[in-house]
């Protein structure tokens, strides 16, 4: 059970309730999410439009994007994120059993730039002090500065949204499959 108070969306500045109306369209249905930050505007406003905003650039396929962001929810074990982020990724026609060995040396289906983005997100998430040069060298064979800074971002906010979750016990969601049905809004 959530550590916050019930969610009361009449208790929301007008500017405020009208952004997390435009969030839960644009962004998507992550209603526990985006309600634990609700208390706090500047954060709900900022920490979700980039997202949004993100989505909207597109500088990371789904698929790399969705493997980096498993990878860095199974590294740290967040059970909100990996129930998230696996169908997802099933849905960028990876294997139940590449999805199951995906912290493993060797995955079925994985090509090199996959296997590039898995090994930076894992890195990253673990222990970015020791990210070596050959890691970033073959991570800089698929992407270009801009790229890479959006995936590290990414890649680290799994990290935040880990401990934020976590601290303040936000229900997990059973919104992936509406979100990956088809006429879904992309």
């Amino acid at each position: 059970m959530s550590r916050l108070a019930p969610f009361d969306p009449s208790r929301l500045a007008p500017d405020t309730a009208a952004l997390f109306d435009r969030l839960l369209k644009d962004y998507g249905p992550y209603a526990n999410l985006l309600c634990a930050f609700a208390p706090r505007p500047p954060a709900l406003e900022h920490l979700f439009s980039y997202l949004v905003q993100s989505k909207k650039d597109g500088l990371i396929s789904p698929r790399h994007l969705e493997i980096a962001l498993l990878t860095a929810s199974k590294a740290h074990a967040c059970h909100y994120c990996v129930v998230l982020h696996e169908p997802k990724l099933a849905a960028q026609g990876i294997s139940q059993e590449g999805i199951d060995r995906l912290l493993e040396p060797e995955v079925p289906g994985f090509d090199a730039q996959d296997l590039a983005v898995r090994d930076y997100a894992r890195e990253v998430t673990l222990a970015p002090e020791r990210i070596g040069d050959e890691l970033f060298e073959r991570l800089r064979a698929f992407y270009d500065e801009a790229q890479i800074v959006e995936l590290t971002i990414r890649i680290a906010l799994c990290s935040f949204f880990k401990r934020f979750n976590e601290a303040l016990r936000i229900p997990a969601e059973d919104i992936v499959a509406a979100e990956l049905a088809p006429g879904h809004a992309a």
